[in-house]
């Protein structure tokens, strides 16, 4: 998928605070999909210095070290683009890849693999004690991008129950050259429209971090949706909820079509 101008925009700002920045990882060989100047600007808005950004140099290992990282790999299945390990995430991994990354960015691959539950798994066992991990995937208006399009609510509530701590979320838009994001927290903000987006792509920009320590975070082999849970749960099995009043059927409405005013450009 590549790594727009407001993804660098979102990586700068999500970044900003990390200390720790050893070694990062790819899902793919991920193209910069913006100028020398523009990048630059960009990171300069951010305290972020560019001594790695050159025209000659303009791929994902000048950007990610001038993101502060030391080493910058790459996975993909195909060795076409020149990744620096060849593997099939939808499988399991080498154990010497196992908590080796202090930043696994998945920037438009869980899409494409049949099995993004192994991949998830995986995810989880790549993150070093400390790191971070970041989805940025499609949720609505990328029909045959890839094999599937995700809810947010798949990545809070996995890497919830995986232990990882700061979980948030920006749901970003794309309608050609313009680019804006919104946050999301589901336990603080209104259900997500399910025409999300209208004309545009809509992506998740999802982050967390693992916890310090040496014990390996044990990622779910099985999940039910929280949501699911929460109505359907033992709490509340065989309960029938009472029918909505007017107002409150309104206030809904109301908050589902301004869920995206005041949308932040990027």
């Amino acid at each position: 998928m590549g790594i727009s101008k407001g993804a660098i925009h979102l990586l700068a700002m999500t970044l900003l605070g990390d200390a720790q920045k050893g070694r990062a990882v790819t899902f793919g060989v991920q193209k910069l999909g913006a100028g020398l100047s523009e990048i630059q600007g960009i990171l300069n808005t951010y305290g972020y210095q560019s001594p790695y950004l050159a025209e000659k140099d303009m791929g994902q290992t000048a950007l990610f070290k001038s993101l502060g990282y030391r080493q910058i790999d790459s996975i993909d299945y195909y060795p076409d683009e020149g990744p620096s390990i060849c593997v099939d995430l939808n499988g399991s991994l080498p154990e010497d890849l196992s908590r080796s990354f202090d930043l696994v960015y998945d920037g438009g691959t869980l899409e494409h693999c049949f099995d993004p539950a192994q991949v998830l798994r995986n995810t989880v066992a790549l993150c070093a004690a400390g790191g971070r991990i970041i989805h940025h995937v499609p949720i609505n208006n990328w029909v045959n991008h890839g094999f599937y399009q995700f809810s947010p609510t798949l990545f809070f509530d996995y890497y919830e129950a995986a232990g990882f701590k700061d979980l948030s979320l920006k749901i970003h838009f794309i309608h050609g050259n313009k680019e804006s994001y919104i946050s999301y927290d589901p336990l603080r903000d209104p259900p997500i429209p399910y025409a999300l987006g209208g004309r545009r792509r809509v992506l998740a920009f999802f982050s967390a971090r693992r916890h310090d320590g040496d014990e390996l975070p044990v990622a779910p082999s099985s999940l039910i949706q929280g949501r699911y849970r929460a109505t359907f749960g033992s709490n509340n099995f065989g309960e029938t909820k009472g029918r909505k009043s007017f107002r409150q059927r309104l206030k809904a409405s109301l908050r589902k079509r301004l869920f995206e005013w005041g949308a932040t450009s990027l």
